[in-house]
């Protein structure tokens, strides 16, 4: 569950968003965890600090395992592409697109140009090699196991803001990148008003596929949608929670907005 900027003003509302493709399904998580980290690295306490080590691990994770590289080089060359081809658009904002297009073309070079996988010189930092490695240990990071991480959370709470957001800025181009790839997408799609008899709802795929479906429901309640997505059909079922939270149909007709970003 993610909430975006168009999203703010419905306070009330839940929104769910569900990828329909495995790189966005990677961007959507690398977003939920870039926020995560930021939220804790602002923080003052050490517990938030330890928090946002952890955060940060994880992001390494998926960044050293997956080919987020190779996406966003992609994703950004069409983008920019698309951009360029808007520029004789005489209906366009000429100076609202060159710099955006600026953005997307610094992006792009940035990706290029950054040598080896994503957060490689993170990875080799002494310390965040050493705790990494007793992360995955349960219990790895009590003080007497992991000293260096205990003399790290009693710096003062500056000192470890500044080491927090040195070593995210050598990723930092993902992230912007992921914030902009994300937010072009959202912003293919209006809300559409729907129900589901019976708590079903479903959909049928067109020629091009969707990248992402969003829904959001109009009270925020203990109602949530599960996906079943196919090849020339998805369906969202509305699922709620009985009296020992386990959950079951809900079988009501649901009212939701839908939006099928492409």
């Amino acid at each position: 569950m993610s909430l975006s900027n168009q999203d703010k003003n419905n306070k009330d509302s839940l929104l769910f968003e569900y990828p329909q493709q495995e790189n966005i399904r990677s961007y959507l998580r690398l977003e939920s965890l870039f926020k995560q980290f930021q939220r804790n690295q602002l923080a003052s306490n050490q517990d938030n600090h330890f928090h946002a080590l952890k955060i940060l691990f994880e992001i390494l994770e998926i960044l050293e395992r997956g080919d987020t590289r190779s996406e966003l080089i992609k994703e950004l060359s069409r983008l920019v592409e698309y951009f360029q081809a808007l520029e004789a658009n005489p209906q366009v904002d000429s100076s609202k697109l060159i710099n955006f297009l600026k953005q997307i073309q610094a992006l792009n070079q940035w990706v290029n140009r950054y040598k080896g996988k994503f957060g490689d010189s993170i990875r080799k930092h002494p310390f965040i090699e050493t705790v990494r490695n007793r992360a995955v240990i349960p219990g790895g990071l009590c003080q007497f196991d992991c000293p260096e991480l205990h003399v790290f959370l009693n710096n003062p709470h500056t000192n470890r803001q500044q080491m927090l957001t040195e070593w995210m800025d050598d990723i930092k181009g993902v992230e912007t990148s992921i914030e902009v790839i994300l937010r072009l997408i959202r912003d293919t799609s209006q809300w559409s008003t729907q129900r589901a008899p019976l708590g079903s709802f479903m959909l049928e795929t067109t020629d091009q596929p969707f990248k992402l479906l969003r829904i959001r429901k109009l009270a925020a309640t203990n109602i949530f949608p599960e996906f079943s997505c196919g090849k020339h059909r998805s369906s969202i079922h509305f699922m709620t929670f009985n009296h020992c939270q386990k959950k079951m149909p809900a079988n009501s007709e649901i009212e939701f907005e839908l939006a099928c970003c492409y």
